[in-house]
């Protein structure tokens, strides 16, 4: 249980209660919270139908975690029941993630490559007209200031979008009558004028994410090292180096999924309390 108490239900949470119940949630449900995180990862090796499970346990944990906030706790088989149904939304949605992702690179290159032409052309100038060295290098300077300026308005910009679809399959797990496309809307909506809490709702949970990953972290370099020292070894050293390495990043992975998926869920619970209050209560128990 996240041990919000039920006077405080539907109330909108700080930041620090949101982080706070994110881990408890966490904290007293991990068992089985791996359990369906190596089930996904088991589901994730089938192509199409594997992926589009893969996705809908993700959103399973946390509806698992909302229910709990809500004090209607569900079994894991209760909570497959309610979103297994939504199985090909999920890839939909995941699909859709791909290539709102995908279009934000592409922009993002076609914006460099712009850059990089823009200022070939001025730095050419500066070079034909004979300036002096001294103007050549304050033009210089300035191109690298102006590409770091792009870089930060580049992070910026997925920062927001990112932010803005962080609980993306989480109403897909919750509500009724959504779809793919919906979810996404939906997450949209719900974030609408909470971008900055939810970036640092991000970033706190990234702080304990470390504190989390440090000790497979500190295995992992453990593991390069031994690596590099087996490189002209044998190959069942190289073989079992491998195993380790990659041993170590799923492990990581499946302590870490977990938790992000308990955040999700307890940002929409309090997104949702804050844009909707009580009718929040409502809809659920209706």
């Amino acid at each position: 249980m996240s041990n919000l108490s039920p006077e405080h239900s539907f109330q909108p949470l700080s930041v620090g209660n949101v982080v706070s119940a994110g881990v408890r949630l966490y904290r007293s449900n991990l068992k089985r919270y791996l359990i369906l995180v190596l089930r996904s990862y088991l589901w994730s090796l089938i192509p199409i139908y594997g992926w589009a499970k893969s996705i809908e346990i993700s959103g399973r944990i946390s509806r698992l975690a909302y229910q709990e906030l809500i004090d209607q706790p569900e079994t894991i088989m209760e909570a497959f029941q309610k979103t297994d149904r939504q199985i090909w939304n999920f890839l939909v949605a995941g699909l859709l993630m791909g290539l709102i992702n995908f279009g934000l690179i592409i922009g993002f290159f076609i914006g460099y490559l712009v850059f990089s032409l823009l200022t070939f052309g001025v730095l050419t100038l500066f070079r034909a007209g004979n300036a002096p060295t001294t103007v050549n290098v304050v033009a210089s300077i300035l191109v690298a200031l102006a590409f770091l300026v792009f870089l930060l308005v580049a992070f910026l910009i997925w920062l927001r979008v990112f932010s803005r679809l962080f609980i993306y399959e989480v109403p897909l797990a919750i509500e009724e009558n959504l779809d793919g496309a919906g979810t996404i809307g939906r997450s949209w909506t719900l974030t609408k004028g909470s971008v900055g809490r939810v970036q640092l709702i991000v970033l706190v949970a990234s702080l304990i994410t470390w504190t989390i990953l440090s000790p497979a972290s500190f295995f992992l370099f453990a593991f390069i090292g031994a690596g590099v020292s087996t490189t002209n070894n044998s190959d069942a050293a190289s073989v079992l180096f491998l195993l380790l390495f990659y041993g170590t990043i799923l492990l990581g992975s499946a302590l870490v999924i977990p938790f992000w998926q308990a955040i999700k869920a307890v940002v929409y619970y309090d997104l949702r309390s804050r844009r909707e209050g009580l009718g929040l209560e409502l809809r659920d128990r209706g």
